[in-house]
């Protein structure tokens, strides 16, 4: 009972962890792109 309690509170960190880790990877690659999208438009 236990070791069952405390693996779902694992995955449930686990997963919350997951969740916040593609955000911050989706808003790294957007800001990314706005960045590498602007300067092509300065160069040209």
């Amino acid at each position: 009972m236990v070791g069952a309690f405390f693996g779902g509170i694992l995955t449930v960190g686990w997963a919350i962890f997951h969740i916040l880790i593609v955000l911050l990877q989706a808003y790294i690659f957007m800001m990314l792109t706005i960045v590498y999208i602007s300067m092509a438009h300065e160069s040209h």
